[in-house]
């Protein structure tokens, strides 16, 4: 999606280097004197828009095929770090366990990545995938009226990654899985005592 973005500023004439010429180029048009010297390539912005809907479309096929792939691996991680979490409080009352208490930090730092990484690249499509649309939003102007112009107008819900349809994937789900497991471990620790 980034490279969709990237290409998006490239596509106009001249080749906008930034959000911010772009929005100059799109004021600019709307002006009469200079309609003409700026443009946009109605082809390419065309195939740019086709791209970004195959991405929202991919993103609607994982989240079908491997939404209960990414369901159990949120609950299994959920259930991972609880265990390890309070695995780690038990071993550290005793003294001569060190070794056992670093394998046991290992493995929740293990966990605790793995499902950060996992949420942070389906919150970062989604928010670069709203930028592209953006983006084309403000590349509109620039186009004469036509099949792209058309093409740009098409709806388009947020892009998506989903879990089953329980929840989407995003740094959202990250928090409260965290959130729920640090409860879940505090009721553990109090009826451990």
């Amino acid at each position: 999606m980034g490279i969709v973005c990237g290409q998006l500023l490239g596509s106009t004439r001249p080749p906008a280097g930034s959000e911010e010429e772009l929005e100059e180029l799109a004021t600019r048009a709307g002006q009469p004197r200079v309609a003409g010297a700026v443009g946009a390539v109605g082809a390419e912005v065309r195939r740019l828009q086709r791209a970004r809907l195959a991405l929202h479309r991919c993103a609607r096929l994982c989240g079908l095929h491997f939404g209960p792939a990414l369901l159990l691996a949120i609950l299994g991680d959920f259930v991972e770090m609880t265990c390890s979490a309070y695995w780690l409080i038990i071993l550290a009352q005793e003294t001569d366990k060190r070794a056992e208490i670093l394998v046991k930090l290992f493995a929740l730092t293990n966990v605790l990545l793995r499902q950060l990484v996992a949420c942070w690249v389906c919150s970062s499509a989604a928010d670069r995938a709203d930028r592209a649309g953006l983006l084309l939003s403000r590349l509109q102007p620039l186009l004469r009226p036509g099949p792209a112009v058309d093409v740009l107008g098409l709806p388009m819900d947020r892009l998506r990654v989903s879990a089953m349809g329980f929840c989407d994937i995003d740094l959202h789900v990250f928090t409260a899985t965290v959130s729920a497991a640090i409860t879940y471990l505090v009721i553990l620790v109090q009826f451990h005592k």
